[in-house]
């Protein structure tokens, strides 16, 4: 004789608005939407209504943090400076410094097209600096990016202790950097803070 399966109906006991943690994704359903009574429906209703507007309210935050992000890159650096900060990231692997050379020639190809005057077809990937320059460059920029010193030479070699020059070179610029952006950010605070003209919450009213 077939044994008989009872489900089990926990909607009375489970509080929908449990912290789950930060990180925590929501839980996948694991049953179909026409298998479920009304009630328990309703529940799942005003579960997923309240992730959906937490994603969207945090979706909302990260375009608006990524449009201020941009606006000080383009202040700071000029109108291509996120082009060179993207083609940065992409010469971070092989692939991606394949993709920039293969970019390089069909751009200089064009341009040889429209009659522009340029070199012609050279290896300048190639890196001829001696090594001893190389290592303290790498390590600058290893500190300029805010890595931990890893020094990937003999740091009793003549290398090893170029690279960690370059990277305390490269942490001190760093930090020396950050400290005056800060220095100028409160200075123009104190500067609209001290318009006694203006309304303070004239923006939040416009909103």
């Amino acid at each position: 004789m077939a044994r008989t399966k009872t489900r089990v109906n926990e909607s009375d006991t489970y509080d929908p608005y449990t912290s789950r943690g930060p990180a925590a994704a929501p839980a996948k359903s694991t049953h179909p939407a026409n298998e479920i009574s009304d009630k328990d429906r309703k529940v799942l209703f005003f579960i997923n209504r309240k992730n959906y507007l937490e994603a969207q309210a945090a979706q909302k935050a990260a375009n608006a943090r990524m449009k201020q992000v941009g606006k000080v890159i383009k202040a700071d650096l000029g109108e291509y400076g996120l082009d060179q900060i993207k083609t940065y990231e992409k010469a971070q692997t092989p692939e991606g410094q394949a993709k920039l050379k293969a970019k390089q020639e069909a751009e200089r190809q064009a341009m040889a097209f429209a009659g522009v005057p340029i070199n012609t077809q050279l290896d300048i990937f190639t890196d001829r600096a001696p090594l001893d320059e190389r290592a303290y460059r790498d390590g600058e920029e290893a500190g300029l990016r805010g890595d931990s010193l890893s020094n990937p030479y003999n740091e009793a070699s003549a290398e090893g202790q170029e690279y960690a020059r370059g990277w305390h070179d490269g942490q001190g610029a760093l930090f020396a950097g950050i400290k005056k952006k800060e220095e100028e950010a409160s200075g123009d605070e104190l500067i609209q803070g001290g318009d006694e003209d203006g309304d303070p919450f004239e923006e939040t009213k416009a909103a």
